[in-house]
């Protein structure tokens, strides 16, 4: 028994013993090349560290680690190497150095083999770096008439408290037409920003600069910017109760939000470059336009449609005139009847024809619509075919007068002349003398002379001219007493004097039309 406990204490010792003599054959050093580097915030680096074997044994599967603790975390770099008995060598291990403030920080060099570790210490300094970007928000070009806003910014990329000027400039033509300068302070990531708002600014081509003097670092950034003014197209009409106005560029899009002011009322297009005052009353509309800060003025005259009406047999004859009893060509006429609805337009005499036969006999309702018109619409009885036969007679008697006038006209008074020879028609020579009388009145009525209509409705005054179809007018000049509150005109200038009106134009070109419309008191 106790030669076995003999044996074992033998065998313990002797491990002991090989162990000892394995742990002191392993032995290195590990030291950094440098004990101090100086590396700016976020930069990759390469640290160098010194590795010797100092031991019998090889290292074959050396660890090398370099170990940061952080605030938030521990950051630590490793590395496998392998150095031959008595060697010494240097391997570089790299690291990224996050943003920190600046200071040093104490970072831990470690080498591992086995159950063996080798530490040593070295400190790397962050240093201060004073970092910013610029940047101005500005658009690229704006139309004349609408303010611009600039948008001013700068953010601290240091991670240090950084301090000093700021310019902000805008310049046309080299000229400084705006200018600010504030003093800050920025903590590490705290951003600044100012908006500046020019209102209105004049057609040209703009500079913006934006500097900066932080903390003895200077930086600058430029923008440009045009104002310019669109070419603009609009047209005006009315047209199912309302008066419309819209507004499109020159290639033919529509523009919105610009402002139109119909008789003082302010409104603004849509996306549609649209703009629509509902009104049902006829009259002169004065219209204002802001096309990019200049002013457009215009006007439109809204009739009004009267139909008439006279059945022929069996066809329902129609005639629209507007309030000067000129015909109007080109309206839509809805007809509705017991048989069902059709629809007619007007020729260039302001007449269309129905046939009976579609719509049929009984109640008959008609709307007549055209574009600058406010429609009309009535309706009327069309009696049955026995009442109509007795109805058609008239065409009849009016057949039956024209020859009768045509057999008049043709007779003629001859006297004989000596050598067989027709004496001169008196009579026929005074007809044709009288109808060249006639012929040459006509046309100067209609071709020479101007067109000249007054019309009063409820509390408007209308006064409409046209010139004369082959000549210019010239210095035309209109007064009338009356109490007047507020006058309108599409040509020319119209005053209030008094107790009286004057309208007066220096040309209106031949055929071309006027309006004046007199608001009453």
């Amino acid at each position: 028994m106790k030669v076995k406990s003999f044996l074992l204490l033998l065998i313990f010792i002797g491990s002991l013993v090989s162990l000892d003599q394995a742990s002191a054959s392993v032995s290195f050093e590990v030291s950094p090349v440098k004990e101090s580097i100086s590396v700016p915030p976020g930069a990759s680096i390469s640290v160098p560290v010194r590795v010797t074997n100092t031991g019998d044994r090889p290292l074959a599967n050396l660890t090398l680690s370099i170990v940061w603790n952080l605030e938030n975390g521990l950051y630590a770099v490793n590395k496998t190497v392998y150095v031959g008995v008595n060697e010494s060598k240097v391997f570089d291990l790299t690291i990224n150095v996050p943003e920190l403030s600046p200071g040093d920080y104490e970072v831990t060099i470690r080498g591992i083999s086995g159950n063996i570790s080798v530490e040593r210490e070295m400190t790397i300094h962050v240093e201060r770096e004073v970092a910013y970007s610029l940047d101005v928000d500005v658009g690229s070009g704006y139309p004349y008439g609408s303010d611009v806003e600039i948008r001013f910014s700068l953010v601290s990329h240091s991670n240090d408290r950084i301090a000093g000027t700021i310019w902000m400039k805008v310049y046309r033509n080299g000229e400084v037409v705006e200018e600010k300068e504030e003093s800050v302070y920025l903590d590490p990531g705290e951003g600044w920003s100012y908006p500046m708002v020019i209102p209105r600014p004049d057609i040209g081509t703009y500079r913006v600069k934006l500097s900066a003097n932080l903390s003895g670092v200077y930086r600058e950034i430029e923008k440009t910017f045009v104002v310019y003014r669109r070419n603009f197209t609009y047209r005006a009409w009315y047209s199912n109760g309302a008066l419309m106005v819209q507004v499109k560029l020159a290639n033919g899009s529509p523009v919105g939000g610009v402002e139109v002011s119909v008789n003082g009322v302010k409104m603004k297009t849509d996306e549609d470059g649209l703009v629509r005052y509902p009104t049902t009353s006829p009259g002169l509309y004065e219209i204002e336009l802001n096309l990019d800060g200049v002013l457009e003025k215009t006007a439109l005259y809204v009739g009004r449609l009267f139909v008439s009406y006279e059945l022929r047999g069996s066809t329902l004859e129609l005639k629209v005139l507007d309030s000067n009893g000129d015909p109007v060509p080109n309206v839509t006429l809805s007809i509705a009847g017991p048989k069902g609805e059709y629809q007619a337009v007007t020729d260039g005499n302001g007449e269309a024809s129905v046939p009976l036969s579609v719509l049929g006999y009984g109640t008959v309702s008609i709307t007549a619509s055209a574009e600058n018109y406010v429609g009309s619409s009535l309706i009327i009885t069309v009696p049955s075919p026995s009442h109509l036969t007795s109805t058609t007679s008239a065409p009849q008697t009016t057949t039956t007068a024209n020859q009768l006038t045509t057999t008049n006209a043709t007779q003629g008074n001859y006297t004989p002349v000596e050598g067989g020879r027709e004496g001169i028609d008196w009579v026929f020579l005074g007809s044709v003398l009288f109808g060249l009388v006639i012929f040459g009145g006509s046309f100067y009525l209609a071709f020479l002379r101007p067109h000249l209509i007054e019309e009063e409705l409820g509390e408007y005054y209308f006064v409409k001219l046209r010139a004369p179809r082959l000549v210019p007018l010239r210095n035309f000049t209109w007064e009338k007493g009356m109490n007047a509150v507020e006058v309108r005109t599409t040509r020319g200038e119209a005053r209030i004097e008094g107790s009286k009106v004057t309208w007066r134009i220096d040309e209106l070109k031949p055929g071309e039309e006027a309006v004046l419309q007199v608001v009453l008191g």
